[in-house]
């Protein structure tokens, strides 16, 4: 299984460790670019939600997510 982690804030590189060391291939989600690759699965990491909101929005994914 393909599993993106989206890399904006919190801890995305922990949470790819962690998928990999469960057989999942897993990729950073930094960009609208890297939504068209295929993958079954998302994880948001925690971070301070209006922080959060206010990146996704800044990079274009808070539409493509949603």
């Amino acid at each position: 299984m393909r599993i993106g982690v989206l890399a904006v804030q919190g801890a995305f590189a922990e949470h790819i460790v962690a998928l990999e060391k469960l057989g999942a291939e897993a990729f950073e989600i930094r960009n609208t670019v890297d939504l068209s690759q295929p993958f079954g699965g998302l994880i948001l990491p925690g971070g301070e939600s209006t922080v959060m909101r206010k990146m996704l929005h800044d990079l274009g994914l808070f539409d493509p997510l949603k």
